[in-house]
């Protein structure tokens, strides 16, 4: 008998699986377009007096009027690493009972990362993100050549890519210079107040973070090896692939009207297109 029933059985968990699914007809159906962003997370999605604000709030707000729906935003705090936060905000949900997003945006437009999670497809890469170095115009070339890290202070929030790369390179030698702050914006006070003579980290919060001060600024690249940029895209269950395709179309469209790049450009940040094809 127990045999016999295991079909049936395998059947209704599957029933079960994509009644979970939120595809493209489903997501219009409902009104809604469940968005998943980081928590917390500056200047993409964060809470200014009880508002969500942010590029990747903006960017989903776009989405769901593009979709003729209302936006539901899932916020998630940021779990151990990529594939904890796909799990959480798109294809399972919290252990905390919050449904999963239909849609997660700011997820690494990386084939590892596709084939490493074969419950979530990767769609509409939508800007290049890295790190770089703000520093004191006047010492913008010992930045460069990492010189001025053997004198200098410079600020990087802690336990972040851009700690371990400065932590890593030549041999450990600039450690003695890194002032390790809470977050980047932090790293970014430090250096408007003159405390140190450069900060590092995320590329786009950085930039943002240096705009909104006085303190004049150069962007550098330092000759670092291990330094690296990444492309940005959106995330959806691997059964909501028209889903995805449909939000590919129209990231595409809100890039061709200049919109997306005002967006970016509202928080401080120079929009940089992936040359990835949608």
């Amino acid at each position: 008998m127990r045999l016999r029933a295991l079909p049936l059985i395998c059947a209704l968990c599957a029933a079960a699986a994509c009644a979970q699914a939120r595809p493209l007809e489903a997501v219009r159906k409902s009104g809604a377009l469940r968005v998943a962003v980081y928590l917390d997370y500056k200047p993409y999605s964060y809470d200014e007096n009880g508002k969500s604000k942010g590029v990747d709030v903006e960017i989903a707000q776009a989405l769901a009027d593009a979709l003729n729906v209302r936006l539901d935003l899932f916020e998630l705090r940021a779990d151990g690493d990529v594939n904890d936060d796909l799990r959480n905000g798109v294809w399972k949900g919290t252990v905390f009972g919050a449904a999963p997003g239909d849609v997660m945006l700011h997820i690494p437009y990386d084939p590892r990362i596709a084939k490493e999670n074969e419950r979530i497809a990767l769609f509409a890469p939508y800007h290049v993100d890295g790190v770089a170095m703000y520093v004191d115009p006047a010492k913008a070339e010992a930045g460069r050549d990492l010189s001025l890290l053997k004198s200098e202070k410079i600020a990087v929030a802690v336990g972040t890519l851009a700690d371990w790369v400065l932590a890593s390179a030549q041999n450990h030698a600039f450690i003695p210079h890194i002032v390790h702050e809470r977050s980047l914006e932090q790293a970014a006070v430090h250096f408007e107040h003159g405390d140190v003579d450069a900060f590092y980290g995320e590329q786009s919060a950085g930039q943002s973070f240096a705009r909104a001060g006085k303190r004049p600024f150069a962007v550098v690249h330092p000759e670092l090896r291990l330094a690296s940029e990444w492309t940005l895209g959106v995330a959806v269950r691997s059964d909501s692939r028209d889903l995805g395709q449909e939000i590919a179309v129209k990231l595409g469209e809100l890039e061709s009207s200049g919109r997306l790049e005002k967006i970016f450009a509202a928080y401080g940040v120079d929009w940089r297109k992936p040359e990835a094809a949608r």
